[in-house]
C-alpha cells in the first residue's frame, strides 16, 4: 500500500500533469463553475497547477484563495494564473495546523481528496474543509467514485475490455460511505452529478473500435459537446468522477 509521503513526492515532480484528457478537465470545471454565484469568496483546496482556478477566476466579482501542499504544483499554478489579479496562492498541508479564512462561500475540492490514502485522513480533511465554510456555504466535491468506476468497468467487460483501474495514488470514494459520514456530520447533500456521457463513449464505446490512447481525437471533442450530454444524460452513471455538493 502506498502512503502519503509518496503521493506528495510524485505531485513534486515538474512534468506530471493532474489531468492528461484536457476534454475532461474542462467539462468538470465547467459544471463547477456553472454552480458558483458571482462575487463569492472561494477556497479552491487542491487547486494544482490551477487549471480549474485559472476558469472559476472569470466569475464576475469572485475572489479565489488557490491552495495546495506542493511548491512544484504552485509554481506552475503561478504562470498558469498570470492576469488574474483576483487569485491569491497559498502553501497549506491540510493534514496539518493551517491558516485559512472561515468565511468562504464555497470551497472547491477537484481530484483532491482522493490524493489522500486513507480514508481517515480524508475524512479528517472534510471536515477541516467544512469548517472553513460560512452558515449555507457549499462544498463543491469533485472527486473519484468506487460506483462510477464499476459500472464503467462492467461496461467494459460486456465487450471484453479490461477494466480500468483506479491509479496507484488515487483512494476512490465510496458513493454511500460519503453521505452517509456527512449526513451524521450534519451537511445537507444538495446534489450529485457527473459525466457519465463523456467516461461512457470515451472510455467504453470508443475503445471497442479503436485501442490507441489519444486524449484529443475528434471522437473526444464530440463526446465532450453539450449536445451529447442532452442527448444520453446518464448524469453520473458511469462516471469515475462524480460532483457531490454539501451544504453547511
Amino acid at each position: 500500500m502506498h502512503n502519503n509521503k509518496e503521493v506528495l513526492t510524485y505531485w513534486n515532480r515538474s512534468k506530471v500533469q493532474s489531468m492528461y484528457d484536457k476534454h475532461l478537465i474542462s467539462l468538470e470545471t465547467d459544471m463547477i463553475k456553472n454552480r458558483i454565484r458571482p462575487d463569492s469568496k472561494i477556497l479552491d483546496a487542491g487547486c494544482g497547477e490551477a487549471e480549474g482556478t485559472k476558469n472559476y477566476a472569470k466569475i464576475k466579482g469572485v475572489k479565489i484563495h488557490a491552495a495546495d501542499f506542493s511548491k512544484t504544483r504552485l509554481a506552475l499554478a503561478k504562470k498558469n494564473l498570470r492576469g488574474a489579479n483576483n487569485v491569491i496562492l497559498k502553501q497549506v498541508d491540510f493534514l496539518g495546523k493551517y491558516d485559512l479564512d472561515s468565511d468562504y462561500d464555497y470551497v472547491i475540492s477537484q481530484r483532491f481528496l482522493i490524493n489522500l490514502m486513507e480514508l481517515k485522513l480524508q475524512r479528517k480533511v472534510i471536515l477541516g474543509l467544512m469548517k472553513r465554510l460560512k452558515k449555507g456555504g457549499r462544498l463543491l466535491m469533485f472527486e473519484g467514485s468506487v460506483d462510477g468506476v464499476k459500472e464503467l468497468n462492467d461496461f467494459r467487460a460486456l465487450f471484453k475490455l479490461d477494466p480500468i483501474p483506479v491509479k496507484w495514488h488515487n483512494k476512490f470514494f465510496d458513493d454511500k460511505h460519503l453521505v452517509g459520514f456527512m449526513k451524521k456530520n450534519k451537511f445537507k447533500l444538495i446534489e450529485t452529478g457527473g459525466l457519465g456521457e463523456y467516461f461512457l463513449l470515451t472510455r467504453g464505446l470508443r475503445p471497442i473500435f479503436d485501442n490507441k490512447l489519444n486524449w484529443d481525437s475528434p471522437f473526444n471533442k464530440i463526446a465532450s459537446g453539450s449536445n451529447i450530454k442532452k442527448l444520453l444524460n446518464f448524469n453520473d452513471r458511469f462516471s469515475r468522477i462524480k460532483l457531490w455538493v454539501f451544504e453547511k
